[in-house]
C-alpha cells in the first residue's frame, strides 16, 4: 500500500483537477460548441449582436400602415412618416419606404432634410412608381436666399426609386447645395420651378432618373458645382438641363427630348457632353450664351452626341463668345450658328479668335416662351431618326400642374434660312419664359424703354390697373405727327410706382433696362414697352411673382 502525507494528497489532488481541466478544453476544440452541455458559448452572444445591429440599419415607413407613436421603425411595426424615421436613423441605415404619397396630408413636415450616410429607397426597378413624396416648405438656401424645396440634400445620402413632386408655383423637389449624393432611379415630375436644383460646390452622381413635366427646368446646375448626369430623361418641359455660373457638369447618356430648349448654357459653364441624345425639342438642342463654352467633342476625345430634328437649331452658339469644341457629333453644319469647331482643330482649353464656323448676325434676343406641349417627332420628319425608349408611365395618382415659370435666359433667334424645303416652324402660342431665378449670372430679354413725354389715357387691357394721365390741352391745330414708340409699333407700356431708391434698385434687379420717369409729378419706373398684349402679361406675371406691381399704359 503507497501511503501519501497531507502535503502530498492535496498535490494530487490539484494535479487530477488540472488534467481535467486541460481535457474539457481540448474535447471543446476537438467537437465544437456541442461537447459542453451547460452555458452559452461566446460566439453566440456575437452573432446575435450583429443581427441586432443589421436590423437597426433598416427603418421601414409607410404611410398607410405604420404608426409614429407605437411602431418601432421594424418591418412589423414601420413608421408612419419619413420625418420620424430621419430623426431616428443613425449613419449607415436605409429607410425603406412603403407603397403610398408621404404629404403634409399624412403627417410630413417639409423640407425633409436628408442625413449624412442615410439612404432613402423605394423602388428602382419602376423610378418609384406609387412611392410618392409630395410637397414642400421654406428653406433659407446659403446661396440662393429663401426657397420652397421637398427635400434637402446631405453629404453621402443616397435617394433612389421615389417619385418626387413639389406642386408650389416656385417648388424645388431636391436641393442640393454643397453636398455630394448619390441621385438614381427616381421620377422628377410635376414641380413648379425644377426638379433638382445643384448650387454652391457640389458634386452628386445623378442617375438614371426621369425628369417629365416641371414648371421650368428638370434640372438647374449652378455656383462651382460638378455633378455627373448619367443616362437620364429630360422631356416636356421648358429647358431640359439648365446650366450656369461657373459650374462644370460632365453629362453623359442622357435623353433630352421634346422640351422648349433642350440644354441651355449661360454665365462661364464649362459641361462636358458625350454621348447623349437631343432632339425633337422646340426651338433649339445646345443653346450656348456669354462666356460660356460647352466641351462637345474634341478630336482626342470625340462627342458622340446625336443632335437632330430640333425645331430651330441643332446647336445654338451665335451669343456665346467662346469657340465651341464640337467634333465626332452627329449633326447637320447647316443646323448650327455661332462659331463651332467642327474638325477637331483647336486646343479646347484655349479660346481663339478664329471661327471654323462663319459667325451669323446676332439679332434682339427673344424671351423663351414657357413649356407648352412639344411638337411631336412627326413634326419634324427624319428618315434616319429613330425614336429612344420611353421611360416608365408614371403613376395615375399624381397631379401634374405645370404653373407658369418666371424670367427668360435671352436666346438668339437665327436669321430665316433660304433652303428647297424649309422646315415649318414649331407652334409657339403666347405664354410666359421659363425661369431660372433671379440669381447671379442670369439676365432678361432687352426691353425697349420709351423715353416719351407724359403718356395719355389708356385702357391696359382687361383686369390690368390703369393711371390716368391728363392730355396737355384742346388745341384745334393739324395733328402732331406720330411719336418714335407708335412709329415703332408699340403699344403698351408698365411702369412700376417705386419712389425709393431702395425700391428701385430692387426693379433693376428684376429688369436691368428699366429707368425712372414722371408721370403726374410722381416717380416711376418703367419697364419695358410692348406691341401685343401678351408680351405685357409676360411682364407683370414676371413683376407679381417678385412682389411688384405693375401698372400698364396705353401708348397712343
Amino acid at each position: 500500500m503507497n501511503f501519501r502525507s497531507p502535503h502530498q494528497s492535496r498535490s494530487y489532488k490539484y494535479r487530477i483537477v488540472a488534467q481535467l481541466g486541460v481535457a474539457t478544453t481540448a474535447l471543446f476544440w476537438f467537437y465544437g460548441p456541442t461537447a459542453i452541455a451547460q452555458g452559452v458559448p461566446e460566439f453566440q452572444t456575437a452573432q446575435n449582436s450583429e443581427a441586432e445591429v443589421a436590423s437597426q440599419n433598416q427603418l421601414f415607413v409607410n404611410p398607410a400602415q405604420g404608426n409614429d407613436t407605437s411602431g418601432n421603425g421594424s418591418e412589423s411595426a414601420p413608421f408612419k412618416t419619413i420625418t420620424q424615421a430621419l430623426r431616428q436613423a443613425k449613419p449607415n441605415t436605409t429607410i425603406r419606404l412603403g407603397p403610398g404619397t408621404y404629404s403634409a396630408e399624412t403627417g410630413e413636415s417639409f423640407p425633409l432634410m436628408l442625413k449624412p450616410q442615410v439612404a432613402l429607397e423605394g423602388d428602382p426597378s419602376n423610378r418609384g412608381r406609387g412611392i410618392i413624396i409630395q410637397g414642400g416648405g421654406p428653406y433659407l438656401s446659403r446661396s440662393s436666399a429663401r426657397q420652397n424645396v421637398a427635400l434637402v440634400a446631405a453629404d453621402g445620402a443616397s435617394l433612389s426609386g421615389i417619385t418626387l413632386t413639389n406642386d408650389n408655383s416656385s417648388g424645388y423637389a431636391l436641393w442640393i447645395e454643397s453636398a455630394s449624393m448619390e441621385v438614381t432611379g427616381n421620377t422628377f415630375t410635376g414641380s413648379g420651378h425644377d426638379g433638382i436644383s445643384v448650387v454652391g460646390n457640389s458634386a452628386p452622381t445623378i442617375r438614371g432618373n426621369h425628369f417629365v413635366e416641371n414648371g421650368a427646368n428638370g434640372i438647374t446646375i449652378y455656383g462651382t458645382s460638378r455633378p455627373q448626369l448619367v443616362e437620364n430623361v429630360f422631356e416636356r418641359t421648358g429647358f431640359g438641363i439648365n446650366i450656369g455660373q461657373k459650374s462644370e457638369p460632365i453629362l453623359t447618356g442622357n435623353q433630352v427630348r421634346q422640351n422648349r430648349d433642350g440644354v441651355v448654357i449661360h454665365g462661364s459653364a464649362r459641361p462636358v457632353l458625350r454621348n447623349n441624345q437631343i432632339e425633337i425639342n422646340e426651338e433649339n438642342g445646345v443653346v450656348a450664351v456669354g462666356n460660356s463654352r460647352p466641351d462637345m467633342g474634341t478630336s482626342g476625345d470625340p462627342g458622340g452626341n446625336v443632335v437632330r430634328n430640333n425645331g430651330l437649331m441643332d446647336i445654338n452658339g451665335s451669343a456665346t463668345k467662346e469657340i465651341i469644341p464640337a467634333f465626332g457629333n452627329q449633326v447637320a453644319s447647316d443646323r448650327t450658328s455661332g462659331r463651332l469647331d467642327l474638325n477637331g482643330t483647336i486646343n479646347p482649353n484655349l479660346s481663339a479668335p478664329v471661327a471654323t464656323t462663319p459667325p451669323r448676325p446676332l439679332p434682339l434676343p427673344l424671351a423663351t416662351p414657357a413649356p407648352t406641349p412639344a411638337a411631336t417627332p412627326a413634326s419634324f420628319p427624319s428618315p434616319t431618326a429613330t425614336t429612344p425608349p420611353s421611360p416608365p408611365p408614371l403613376s395615375a395618382t399624381v397631379s401634374l400642374p405645370v404653373p407658369a415659370p418666371g424670367e427668360a435666359i435671352p436666346i438668339p433667334v437665327p436669321p430665316p434660312q433660304t433652303a428647297t424645303a424649309p422646315r415649318p416652324p414649331a407652334p409657339r402660342p403666347p405664354a410666359p419664359a421659363p425661369a431660372i431665378g433671379n440669381r447671379p449670372g442670369d439676365t432678361l430679354p432687352n426691353l425697349l424703354p420709351v423715353p416719351d413725354a407724359t403718356p395719355p389715357i389708356g385702357n391696359g387691357g382687361a383686369g390690368v390697373p390703369v393711371v390716368g394721365a391728363p392730355s396737355g390741352g384742346a388745341g384745334n391745330g393739324p395733328p402732331s405727327p406720330p411719336s418714335r414708340a407708335a412709329a415703332l409699333g408699340l403699344r403698351y407700356r408698365v411702369i412700376v410706382n417705386a419712389t425709393s431708391s431702395s425700391e428701385q434698385a430692387r426693379v433693376r434687379r428684376i429688369v436691368s433696362d428699366a429707368f425712372r420717369t414722371q408721370i403726374n409729378g410722381r416717380m416711376v419706373m418703367q419697364v419695358g414697352a410692348f406691341a401685343t398684349q401678351d408680351k405685357v402679361d409676360e411682364m407683370m406675371q414676371l413683376l407679381q411673382r417678385n412682389g411688384l406691381t405693375g401698372v400698364v399704359l396705353n401708348i397712343e
